[in-house]
Order: structure tokens, then sequence, then C-alpha cells
């Protein structure tokens, strides 16, 4: 479990705000007309990886905090985010059968899954193609259990823009025919890479005669190629046994070398949105998002006609994982409550 009376007792880090009286609930209601409000669960990925927290806690927390649907963090049921451990079709029913009985329980609504570490969909090898797509269908079938809408896959793989084109085509082609008949969509988040290049993902998409395939913008992953050697060291700090430290993850500094600009992104791809992650990384004192535009943002997302979950996603390290949480679920009401 959290640490103890987390939400009586919630200290902020390096950049954090103060946070005003009674500020879990000031905005709570700022964009539920439009918009239901989900909790990602890589949010509380560093309370998960550290064993503070049972990934199978995470419908009672986001109860408490608020939320009213969950998006689910596959691989932090298989061992841990970077692990490549297994997980059968009996582990994954299993997994959803758990998950349906606690969160109906606490009164949740199952959103979606994000699918990690099930192999590279965009591989120019064949073999590796192939059971990647295997990987995937259990959670498919998980996602129809649970009565979630979808389940974010990554296409990951050849870094040549055509040859990961076909690849990417190919997969997403399999993995939709075998989902439509679950009345499950596969959607793709820009999730970096060549996913981030918002052209050449909607080419891919808009190729596809599938009506279940779509996108999944996230307001940050904006990075088309990085630094190989950063990222190596990064993940080193993700697969050992100890959770990686602020100042471990502030050492290797900033991994990307190229990045597309995530409000031109964000545009061309929300058109075919069948979801929405509302990263965070960073706050300043005025409790803004200071890397990111909340207000430029949650405007495309609106004159886009997006009318679905939207999920908050912190992925800072200077907040703990549930002061985060909490500081980006404000600032998106307030600003959805200023906007509406």
């Amino acid at each position: 479990m959290l640490r103890k009376d987390f939400i009586k007792n919630l200290s902020f880090g390096v950049l954090a705000f103060p946070l005003a009286k009674n500020s879990l609930t000031n905005y709570d209601s700022g964009g539920e007309d439009l918009f239901k409000i989900s909790l990602a669960q890589f949010s509380l990925f560093r309370l998960i990886r550290s064993g503070e927290m049972n990934p199978y806690d995470f419908a009672k927390i986001s109860s408490e905090l608020g939320f009213k649907g969950l998006e689910y963090m596959s691989a932090l049921y298989k061992g841990g985010f970077m692990s490549d451990s297994k997980f059968s079709l009996a582990d994954a029913i299993k997994f959803a059968n758990k998950s349906n009985s606690l969160a109906k329980e606490y009164n949740q609504e199952n959103v979606l899954i994000m699918v990690d570490a099930e192999g590279n969909l965009s591989s120019e090898n064949s073999s590796e193609r192939a059971t990647a797509i295997e990987n995937h269908y259990k959670w498919i079938d998980c996602a129809n259990r649970m009565g979630c809408h979808s389940i974010r896959v990554n296409l990951y793989g050849s870094n040549d823009p055509d040859p990961w084109k076909k690849s990417s085509q190919e997969s997403l082609n399999s993995l939709c025919e075998y989902a439509k008949d679950f009345n499950i969509n596969i959607i793709v988040e820009n999730h970096n890479g060549l996913s981030s290049n918002p052209k050449l993902l909607v080419e891919v998409i808009k190729s596809l005669d599938f009506k279940n395939c779509g996108t999944l913008p996230d307001f940050g992953n904006w990075c088309i190629t990085e630094d190989e050697e950063k990222r190596n060291e990064l993940y080193a700090l993700y697969r050992r046994e100890k959770p990686p430290t602020d100042d471990e993850i502030k050492s290797i500094g900033d991994i990307c070398i190229e990045k597309n600009d995530p409000y031109e992104g964000m545009e061309i791809i929300l058109p075919y949105a069948k979801g929405v992650s509302a990263k965070s990384q960073f706050f300043d004192l005025q409790g803004n998002e200071s890397s990111i535009d909340y207000n430029k943002m949650l405007s495309l997302v609106i004159k886009s006609g997006y009318k679905g979950y939207i999920g908050v996603e912190y992925g800072g390290f200077l907040m703990g994982p549930i002061d985060g949480t909490i500081a980006t679920k404000n600032l998106l009401n307030k600003t959805l409550k200023n906007l509406i």
C-alpha cells in the first residue's frame, strides 16, 4: 500500500507549488461536463516498482484521488516495465477477473490497457513481428473481458521510415482484424521514435481499412531521435531492482536529440484519437506545467471534437507520484474550467 495517510500529509518536491486548502477537490468538476478524467497507472509506477504499492491497489487509489476511470499498464502485472517475464493467457485472464472485481468495488470504469514490452510491432524482421503480434492477442482478450474500449500499442522497431511504415501497417492490420470481433480498438500513442512523426503515423492509420484503429495523443513523447548512450543508461536504471533516485535521473540529462513540435503534432493526430493522455513532468510555483502549455494543448483537444476520457499521466521525478498526480489533475480541471 501507499505510504501512511498520504492524502493527509502530502509533501512536495523541489519544483513543487504549495497546495491550497481542500486542493484535492478545488477543480474536480472543471471539465466533467465534456470529459471524464481517468488515471494512467504509469503515474504510480515508482510506488509500484519500489514495492510501496501493489498494482492491484490501482482502483482503490484512483477512487480515493477522485478519478472515474482506469488506464492499466500491462507491464506492471508482468513484473515491471523492463521485465522480460512471460505472461500467459491464463495469467492475463486472472488479471482481468481480479481487476474487474476491484473496479466494481471502487466504482471505477476500465478504460484501456497500455501494452508494453511485448515485442516490436514495427520490426523489419517478419518472425520477430509475428511474435509481437501474437503476444498482444491476450491483452485484446483482457480488454474485452474488462469492458475497456482499447489497448494502446507501441510502434517500435525500424528507424527507417519506409520499412517502419510497411511493418507498422502489417502489424496493425493483423491486430485490428483480430480485435474487431472483440469490439476493441487498437490505438497508437506518439511514444517517441517514428511514432512521434505525426504525418508518418497518420499515413499508417489512414492506410488501414478498420474503424477500430486510431491514436492516443500524448501531450509529451515527441522525441523522434534519442541519444542512444543516454537512453541505454536510463533504461539500465529502470531495469535494476532498486528504483532510480531523482538525482540519478537528472544526472543523465535530456536524452532527446531531435524533437517534433508537440502542438503541431497533437493537431495532426487528434482527429484519429480514441483517447488522450495529459502528460506532465515539471511544475512551476503557480501549479502550471512548465514544459507544456496546458491551455494550448486542451484548446486543441476541444477544437478537434474529441469527447472521451482524458488520462492523467504524471511522468516526473521531482515530486512524489501521488503529489504529481494530484497536481496534474488539478491543473487539468482548472484549465478545462477556464476553457469550457
